[in-house]
């Protein structure tokens, strides 16, 4: 019996969420089934038929009729400033966030966020204790901007080796 691993994709809305059609080719070659979930602003940056064609599945933005695989592990990428506060102050204002703030109190899946945010809002007064914040609750939040200038612009397969690198998300066992 094959064992499916579903990938929950969510996609904020900045510039490197337009080549996230190539994260999923990589996830896909490595057996995952990629289910993208797109912030309302992400829907501006990504190609939601060319991303509905290599998944197979439609791209998620709000509670929709279709009913959610059990992930088995869930990347947030880009993780933008906006998204990462809310997601680590509990707001609900989008379904991608609904899901993430579901998924966080569950503690499952296992989730991987890999923030991107300009030189200014790293700085900001908010971003780090969120990001602290997230670890705290459970979130494996990969912010190596040092390694991968200049906002954190990891290589899509740098982003598969951490994801194949987590514990408890190649075991091919639901959520």
């Amino acid at each position: 019996m094959e064992i499916v691993r579903t990938l929950a994709l969510v996609v904020c809305a900045a510039l490197s969420a337009g080549q996230v059609q190539d994260l999923v080719g990589l996830a896909q070659e490595d057996g995952w089934d990629v289910w993208v979930i797109a912030t309302p602003n992400a829907c501006s940056f990504i190609d939601q038929p060319l991303l509905t064609a290599l998944t197979g599945h439609p791209v998620v933005v709000s509670a929709t009729e279709i009913s959610l695989p059990h992930f088995t592990a869930a990347v947030v990428v880009p993780a933008t400033f906006n998204t990462l506060r809310k997601w680590s102050q509990g707001v609900a204002d989008t379904y991608a966030l609904t899901l993430l703030l579901d998924w966080t109190r569950r503690g499952a899946p296992p989730i991987l966020a890999f923030p991107r945010a300009s030189a200014e809002l790293a700085q900001d007064s908010e971003f780090a204790p969120s990001l602290d914040r997230l670890r705290w609750q459970g979130v494996t939040v990969y912010y190596r901007p040092d390694l991968y200038p200049p906002n954190n612009n990891l290589p899509w397969s740098r982003i598969l080796e951490i994801l194949q690198a987590l514990p408890n998300a190649n075991n091919g066992q639901p959520s």
